[in-house]
């Protein structure tokens, strides 16, 4: 399971294109671009995709790919 190129695939379908690379230190929020709005929904479909519940208390420690990937990694099973 390569869980940064689902990653990267989830953003690019979600942008429909506008993100097509990020590198483990891209912010979300200001190198991505993506607003809060598209947060939520982006960490929905990544939910949805692993069939995992992130709690709301974690929400604010996933600030770059490189969180989330680590996060999906510990709690993915895979």
């Amino acid at each position: 399971m390569n869980i940064r190129k689902d990653l990267l695939d989830i953003m690019t379908d979600y942008t429909d294109g506008r993100i097509t690379e990020v590198k483990p230190d891209d912010v979300l929020t200001s190198d991505l671009g993506l607003n809060s709005f598209e947060l939520f929904d982006l960490i929905c479909l990544i939910e949805e995709k692993y069939d995992i519940s992130i709690p709301d208390k974690i929400l604010p420690t996933l600030v770059t790919v490189k969180d989330v990937v680590e996060y999906l990694e510990e709690n993915v099973e895979g």
